[in-house]
């Protein structure tokens, strides 16, 4: 048995998918698929039931996470407090990211860290995942830092530090027959949307917004990157709620006010309430300075 092995059986628990699994972990499934089966083989065991295309833990897989996750977790630790031996900045610092960062300049951030810190490697992971998955990744060791936007349930082992917001925009196309504004929910019933998938962040907010008004709309296109939804509001096959700061300055699309407060959210950074390795504790503080001179 291999860390490496158990690294990889927890990716494909936690995504409850190879494929997607192996996406995480940067390899190709059959690799994934082969550490599975070699744990599998030691344990005399299996650690996954295969129902249709999807699969879920067996009783024996729900063991084995557990004492993966401990196991893994202490093997980082270990490594940490040895980076920190030699008295220079080293380790590894995995810091996962909604899609969209809002008032937060993160690109600009992280160019400052490698600069000022380069024995430090910074791994970083833009993920459409729910924000109780990315709160999951934090207790499970998979990221060191988090930066979502506030998540309405609070987890007790995890600390949350604003740094900047989220603010949402209606966008449409130059073309789009929508009055200048400001405009009610009611107003927009019969338009195309162009949305993410149910259960996300942004898409949740959005639809309590419709809810609360009674008022359906139509969601035509549901995307998972913001990249897609621009292209498509673009070219005029809906309108969507996207992050302000990608909307800015742009030519071809138009925003429009509604006359309901704006849809926004507070950024935060999230880990771990415990002291981390000398690399986490850097990059955190040096996050959360950036963030003090943009507010």
């Amino acid at each position: 048995m291999e860390l490496q092995q158990l690294a990889y059986f927890i990716a494909v628990a936690d995504e409850g998918s190879f494929t997607r699994g192996a996406q995480r972990e940067h390899v190709v499934q059959s690799t994934m698929s082969a550490a599975v089966g070699r744990l599998e083989h030691e344990f005399g065991q299996s650690l996954f039931r295969r129902i249709g295309h999807r699969i879920e833990l067996t009783t024996a897989g729900g063991i084995l996470l557990d004492r993966a996750r401990a196991i893994v977790g202490a093997a980082q630790d270990v490594r940490r407090e040895l980076d920190s031996l030699d008295g220079g900045l080293h380790g590894t610092v995995t810091l996962g990211t909604a899609l969209s960062t809002g008032t937060f300049p993160l690109a600009e951030v992280l160019g400052a860290i490698r600069r000022e810190h380069p024995g430090i490697m910074l791994r970083v992971q833009f993920s459409p995942l729910k924000l109780d998955r990315h709160l999951d990744r934090i207790v499970d060791g998979t990221f060191d830092l988090a930066l979502i936007p506030e998540p309405d349930t609070a987890v007790a082992s995890i600390g949350l530090r604003p740094v900047g917001t989220l603010d949402l925009v209606l966008a449409a196309a130059p073309g789009t027959p929508l009055p200048d504004g400001p405009l009610r929910c009611a107003d927009l019933a019969g338009f195309p949307f162009i949305d993410f998938p149910a259960g996300w962040a942004n898409r949740t907010r959005t639809d309590q917004l419709f809810e609360e008004a009674g008022v359906e709309r139509d969601v035509a296109i549901e995307v998972a990157d913001t990249a897609m939804a621009l292209d498509l509001v673009r070219d005029g096959l809906g309108i969507a709620f996207l992050p302000r700061r990608l909307t800015e300055g742009r030519q071809d699309l138009r925003t429009v006010t509604l006359d309901t407060p704006t849809l926004s959210r507070v950024l935060v950074l999230a880990r771990l309430d415990r002291k981390q390795s000398p690399a986490v504790e850097t990059v955190h503080q040096a996050l959360l300075e950036r963030a003090a001179e943009v507010g």
